[in-house]
């Protein structure tokens, strides 16, 4: 790195110019883009592999949103407090311990206590309860390895590369694995994963400050006030312009895990096909992650993270509106899909499942511009001694939106069928954001807000975040 020093986060300008090529080359943004990498793949591998595993075992809708929920409980319940660990001890120290815990409870788990839902369900919690620690620490340590000029392209590889390894594990390697061996394997990789994970942040340069992470868990306030609707207002009244970009990215984070929840049944019973065999219908959509990655820091130079975030919030609802109306536009994006190729070996695919898997492209592409955005908007604007409360924060009301999103798209399928789900899911999940905000002026400042100020606060400038605000 050049002497201009890592980025504080104090600058608001936007800094470009760093290509991929050049951050590459700087040896803790890779350490960095591979540990986040294992992180996202070994947390997805046992969600999703859960989740085609009970699928595959008849369960209904709701019993998978269960499952997934369990991850964004967690999250809801300890995402600030990881935060705040991350930002009292070394970024090596609780990143080591995160994943090194996280990779003994996978292997431990089937070995000593078997692999039944029950069990299941626990080590997800567990598993992402300690993902707490770990994610906002990976974020936080972008600004402490990049320089400003970097700091836009390492933000958005890192974070492009989380969301890739997440597709991969969803889409790939857990499909295939429980296709081919078991739940037990499953459990075994995600391990491996993290383990790996847990070597590669151990390499990254010691930092001053207190090495004992026990003092630090004991000093943090372990009470759940990010469940008080009230702190959560205050905060994003007192922080405009970061909270806003935040709920932003909420918004399409829940998306896109509402629609992988649905996903397993949409392929049993809208596709016909097995669950397992996501890998194969859904391949084409790896060319919107490869999108995501190589265009999302260009546009955010050119345009900047908030316009980013919003046009990758109108792919990812406009794919899942796609979805529910799959039996109609069928044909037009059937023509275009690249699975065609298969009939080149005598392979016959249906209209639907040629369809899905076009549709799909815009809607990788839409989560993947979007974490990258708000990962770098926070980036810049944050002081680096706050970002990992800040991260932490985002997990909260992140993953508090997504168990809401879950939990109630996966009611509402059980009922209605997935179609109806993804035709009205962004409708849903954008109202709930609006009645937040519009709540969170009303009884913060006495404030009456319309829902259509409420939608231009989202999309618009507002105050920065203040020194010392960091969470609810």
């Amino acid at each position: 790195m050049d002497e201009t020093g890592p980025a504080t986060g104090y600058d608001g300008e936007r800094a470009g110019g760093a290509t991929y090529r050049e951050v590459v080359r700087e040896r803790d943004v890779r350490i960095l883009a591979i540990s986040r990498f294992m992180a996202k793949t070994g947390i997805s591998v046992l969600a999703y592999g859960t989740m085609v595993y009970l699928a595959r075992g008849g369960a209904s809708q709701f019993q998978l949103s269960l499952a997934n929920g369990a991850t964004f409980l967690a999250a809801l319940l300890f995402g600030f407090q990881g935060g705040q660990i991350a930002d009292t001890v070394p970024k090596r120290v609780a990143l080591g311990a995160g994943f090194g815990v996280q990779a003994a409870l996978c292997v431990l788990t089937p070995t000593l206590f078997g692999t039944g839902v029950g069990e299941l369900l626990l080590l997800i919690f567990v598993a992402s309860a300690l993902a707490q620690v770990v994610a906002p620490g990976l974020k936080a340590a972008v600004a402490v390895v990049s320089t400003p000029a970097q700091l836009a392209t390492a933000g958005a590889l890192v974070s492009v590369i989380g969301s890739i390894g997440s597709a991969i594990g969803s889409a790939f390697i857990a499909p295939i694995l429980i296709k081919t061996t078991g739940i037990e394997v499953v459990l075994y990789v995600s391990g491996g994963l993290f383990a790996i994970g847990a070597v590669r942040v151990l390499a990254l340069p010691e930092e001053r400050g207190p090495q004992d992470i026990r003092a630090a868990m004991r000093d943090v306030d372990w009470k759940p006030r990010a469940l008080s609707l009230t702190e959560t207002a205050r905060w994003v009244v007192g922080n405009r312009e970061v909270g806003s970009m935040i709920l932003i990215g909420a918004i399409v984070v829940a998306l896109y895990q509402g629609f992988n929840t649905l996903l397993p049944v949409f392929v049993r019973d809208v596709l016909q096909e097995d669950p397992a065999n996501t890998v194969y219908i859904f391949a084409p959509a790896g060319l919107g992650f490869l999108a995501g990655a190589l265009y999302s820091p260009r546009l955010m130079h050119w345009f900047g993270e908030r316009r980013v975030a919003v046009v990758s919030l109108g792919c990812m609802a406009g794919g899942m509106m796609l979805f529910g109306i799959l039996d109609t536009v069928a044909p037009v994006f059937a023509v275009v899909s690249p699975l065609r190729l298969l009939e080149l070996f005598g392979i016959t695919v249906s209209t639907k499942t040629l369809a899905a898997g076009v549709i799909a492209i815009p809607t990788n592409f839409g989560s993947t511009a979007a974490g990258a955005a708000i990962q770098t908007f926070i980036n810049r604007r944050v002081p680096v001694e706050q970002q990992g409360a800040i991260f932490g924060v985002e997990q909260v009301q992140t993953n508090a939106l997504c168990l809401a999103a879950v939990m109630l798209l996966g009611a509402v399928s059980t009922f209605t069928g997935p179609r109806f789900v993804y035709l009205v899911a962004p409708v849903i999940v954008i109202a709930l954001i609006v009645w937040l905000v519009v709540y969170s002026y009303r009884s913060v400042q006495g404030e009456h807000m319309t829902r259509r100020q409420a939608l231009d606060t989202l999309f618009s400038e507002g105050s920065t975040v203040s020194e010392g605000s960091t969470g609810p």
